[in-house]
């Protein structure tokens, strides 16, 4: 088969699309945020008009909604409670923050098989408390933990997936089992469960089969045995893997690992510490944009889900093309996909704040919001492999970890970034800010 996928292989794709399926709760508040028209009399028409809310002593009516939210619920909409819908999202990237500092750690320490465990476990437990919190606070306090589980998956499970696979495959993880598919199953999971607790609830149910197939099938990683001099144990793990893909056991001869240098080794080298500096400005403006925009997606005029559905069918239509480029093209150059595509993003907020002065409201934004969302996650795609690539193979691990906690950063910013739409020329400002990486 092409990429020499087997059965083995397979299952661990499903099983990271199953993984970054549940990383879409960073964007659930695209949902559980989720605010309708309202009016206070029956006489008046549906509008926004935060005035009206607050004035209404009897309570506003809302209008039919596709999707009750926790916005719904507890009324952060408009007046002192308005600043918890921003909370509810930072502190989920908080714990992603956390969640990537402290299972990473554990994952290098412990092992990443069992540390994938602990996370898929955690994720069952928090999603399920998200679902049934009786109070605000508490809900606030259970998206905390979710956001730490997300952090165990996009570091811990993601190596743990990554140290399973060839290195020629990687590239086809990132192609067709993505964001953008985690994207449509996301949005169809809450068109079927149209309820932000119904919703959570089903998110942790739906955590169950990649647990299932690391406590019974997947074995540990043989990289992350091979690091700790644990040998037997490493030839064990390839045999398992040969005989879930149906084929017979040959030793492979590993090389020694190179020592990974220290994050100050990379900071006092003037010409490796020049590249960091350029890849965190492009990791966090792409975190900072990307976020921003997804969280606010819900507020564009249409049927909420099937602009949602639009959103991840594009992403995931865009993958399979920058792999499609990928192959083809053995001078695929990674500083043009990213300052193109950085380009191209600019152009549409540009076009996005003319049409906001215009107080237009109609389908041409949802187009130019589809096209940066693609533009978008592609220089994520080329944040990711630039940083790779423009590092060597002993500071990759300090310099990925610490664009990683770059881009935290910027998620963690990114729901304030909505307090800003009076003045609609900082988010163009902002992205501008990455352009000249």
């Amino acid at each position: 088969m092409p990429y020499k996928i087997n059965r083995f292989y397979f299952l661990a794709f499903l099983t990271w699309q199953f993984c970054i399926l549940y990383v879409t709760q960073q964007i659930f508040g695209i949902f559980a945020n989720y605010t309708p028209k309202w009016r206070c009399n029956a006489n008046e028409t549906f509008n926004s008009d935060c005035d009206v809310f607050v004035a209404c002593d009897t309570g506003v009516e809302f209008e039919e909604s596709p999707f009750h939210s926790a916005s719904m619920d507890f009324e952060w909409i408009c007046g002192s409670q308005a600043y918890v819908a921003a909370l509810y999202n930072q502190l989920s990237f908080f714990g992603v923050l956390v969640g990537t500092f402290s299972f990473g750690a554990l994952s290098d320490a412990v092992g990443r098989r069992p540390v994938a465990v602990l996370a898929l476990c955690l994720s069952i437990l928090s999603t399920l408390f998200s679902g049934l919190a009786p109070s605000w606070q508490l809900l606030l306090l259970s998206r905390f933990f979710v956001g730490l589980c997300c952090g165990g998956h996009v570091v811990g499970i993601y190596t743990y997936i990554m140290e399973l696979l060839l290195p020629e495959q990687r590239m086809v993880l990132r192609g067709f089992f993505n964001w953008g598919n985690a994207r449509i199953i996301f949005t169809v999971v809450c068109y079927i469960f149209p309820h932000w607790r119904s919703a959570s609830i089903a998110y942790s149910f739906l955590v169950v089969p990649p647990l299932l197939a690391v406590l019974f099938v997947l074995p540990e990683s043989p990289i992350w045995l091979h690091s700790k001099g644990r040998l037997d144990a490493m030839r064990a793990s390839e045999k398992k893997m040969a005989w879930i893909a149906g084929l017979e056991y040959v030793v492979q001869e590993r090389k020694p690992q190179q020592r990974s240098q220290k994050f100050m080794d990379i900071i006092r080298n003037p010409h490796y510490s020049k590249r960091l500096l350029v890849l965190w400005i492009m990791w966090f403006t792409a975190s900072l944009c990307s976020y921003a925009t997804d969280l606010n997606s819900s507020r564009i005029s249409g049927n909420l889900f099937l602009n949602q559905m639009l959103f991840g069918v594009m992403l995931a239509i865009s993958k399979v093309l920058l792999v499609t480029l990928d192959t083809l093209r053995s001078s695929f150059n990674r500083r043009r996909l990213h300052q193109y595509a950085q380009l191209s993003v600019c152009m549409c907020f540009f076009m996005l704040t003319v049409l906001l002065l215009l107080d237009y409201k109609g389908v041409a934004i949802l187009v130019i919001n589809l096209a940066g969302t693609v533009f978008n996650e592609y220089t994520w795609d080329a944040c990711y492999l630039c940083a790779v690539e423009a590092m060597p193979t002993g500071m990759r691990a300090s310099s990925l970890g610490s664009c990683s906690l770059v881009a935290r950063v910027g998620a963690l910013l990114s729901p304030t970034v909505d307090f800003s739409k009076n003045m609609p020329i900082s988010a163009y400002i902002i992205k501008l800010n990455g352009l000249p990486s």
